[in-house]
């Protein structure tokens, strides 16, 4: 994002860009040095959580809306990696969070949705790696227009049914009195998917059952009945190992009981989007 874009942005969005760009240069402008002879095509680059509450805007608007406020900071870490040389995509991994965002599974429920929790527990299997249609580009059959539209994963694919380009050829010379055309309120077929270049995301699903420790770090129990889902993508996709004890940063999502049409069944269960996963010295006995 160039400095003459930033202008466009509300002033919360602007000073949150500003405190991430402080954040960074401040703190991590020699990790990031490091990185430039590596050519991994992904970075998961850790940011202390405690870092973010000595910035104002950072510390308030990352409990309010976490993925909006990692999307700015990769904003920002995306044009330090370029300027540092650093041939990778950066995705930020909060790490260390305080003691009272810890929880345990039988603890949640739905209205903790969108909150950002950690979870101590044992990782019972490890899905096949797979991907999801992160963002779905179109292009306008008239005009040849671009729309891209942002998708939700285990939702229906959004579509777009309204194309500006022609919205505003069409309103171009019109007398306010006159009806709208017909052809503007158009079908979803009247958009072609551009596929090359869709955005895709791999992803990887991982079982997960609530542990009990007591105070030398030992596993006193492993729950067979409180398990969660958690998800995770980019760089921890294939990292993560079975029977291995982690703790899972993440939002509290909602997802459709498997084998259902989510549009048809009301009922949901609990999952976790991952942010970061950092390891347990927790030993078995």
């Amino acid at each position: 994002m160039t400095r003459e874009q930033e202008v466009d942005l509300d002033p919360d969005a602007q000073n949150i860009l500003r405190e991430w760009r402080e954040l960074i240069v401040e703190h991590y402008a020699s990790d990031i040095e490091r990185l430039s002879p590596l050519s991994d095509p992904v970075c998961g680059f850790e940011i202390e959580y405690d870092l973010l509450q000595t910035k104002e805007a950072l510390r308030m608007a990352f409990h309010e809306t976490p993925l909006r406020v990692l999307e700015f900071g990769t904003r920002v870490m995306l044009e330090q990696f370029q300027h540092h040389n650093v041939r990778m995509r950066p995705v930020l991994r909060i790490v260390r969070f305080p003691r009272h965002f810890i929880r345990r599974v039988d603890e949640l429920r739905m209205r903790d949705r969108n909150t950002v929790v950690c979870l101590d527990v044992k990782v019972n299997d490890v899905s096949h790696p797979y991907g999801w249609l992160k963002t779905a580009v179109y292009q306008c059959d008239d005009c040849g227009g671009r729309v891209d539209l942002p998708q939700r994963r285990a939702r229906e694919r959004v579509s777009p049914n309204f194309c500006f380009p022609c919205f505003e050829e069409a309103m171009e010379g019109r007398d306010k009195d006159d009806p709208l055309p017909r052809r503007l309120f158009r079908d979803m077929t009247d958009f072609s998917m551009v596929l090359e270049e869709c955005r895709y995301e791999d992803i990887q699903d991982l079982s997960l059952s609530q542990i009990t420790t007591n105070d030398q770090h030992h596993v006193l129990h492993c729950s067979p009945s409180n398990q969660i889902v958690g998800t995770v993508a980019d760089d921890l996709v294939g990292e993560i190992e079975a029977s291995t004890y982690i703790r899972v940063n993440g939002i509290v999502r909602v997802q459709p009981i498997p084998d259902r049409t989510f549009a048809k069944d009301t009922r949901r269960l609990l999952s976790l989007d991952v942010l970061s996963v950092e390891p347990l010295s927790v030993s078995e006995g």
